[in-house]
């Protein structure tokens, strides 16, 4: 699965809290999230920072703004980083949470692991179920997603090569030999054809005479 493919599997179920969701499913998707919330924190921070900036010289002499400094807060810049990064984080919160579900789900375990995030420092153990493998089979939430992928040897897919079928002749034409009919080669010359010629009578021998 590609990160394209990973992003529309998840807006396409965006509310979907049932099913299986494999690793690369989740993992694509969590790194979408952190390549569009990471800009837009930065968005934000930028326009708190120009929006609170007048009123940082507004101090007294504990350091404490005045009032007056509070005034000078330009809300209207803090506004504007903040609308984006609510959007985002809303529209993300959402499939997020329900990817993680069905992230669990692959391993086997229900969504009520997610209650365990709620203990300080006890989300690692979220992190680390969701590198896990998913089970290698059909369970109690759904069909493996990785079936098509797991059972795919060398060459799955490409078509198979058939012997070609033997070519027989034509009516009227003689049929070809097989190939054993044909004598073996021995690396010796062939026997003589027809009965031995006898060589030419000499002149001189006259036991060469025809009829001898």
């Amino acid at each position: 699965m590609s990160f394209g493919q990973a992003v529309k599997s998840v807006f396409r179920q965006y509310a979907t809290f049932s099913g299986r969701a494999r690793r690369a499913e989740y993992w694509w998707f969590y790194l979408f999230s952190m390549l569009v919330t990471i800009p837009v924190q930065i968005f934000f921070f930028v326009m708190y920072f120009a929006a609170i900036l007048p009123a940082v010289g507004e101090t007294d002499a504990s350091g404490a703004i005045t009032d007056e400094g509070l005034e000078s807060i330009n809300w209207g810049l803090f506004v504007v980083g903040l609308i984006p990064m609510l959007v985002v984080g809303i529209g993300l919160f959402i499939p997020s949470l329900a990817v993680l579900v069905r992230r669990l789900h692959d391993t086997g375990r229900s969504g009520v692991w997610l209650l365990i995030g709620l203990v300080p420092g006890a989300s690692v153990v979220l992190l680390v179920l969701a590198v896990l493998e998913g089970e290698p089979h059909d369970n109690f939430y759904g069909p493996d997603p990785k079936a098509g992928e797991r059972y795919m040897g060398p060459g799955y897919g490409q078509p198979q090569q058939y012997a070609q079928p033997q070519q027989y002749a034509q009516p009227g034409q003689p049929i070809p030999p097989p190939p054993y009919a044909q004598p073996p080669a021995t690396g010796f010359p062939p026997p003589p054809q027809g009965p031995p010629s006898r060589p030419p009578a000499h002149p001189d021998d006259p036991f060469s005479a025809p009829g001898r």
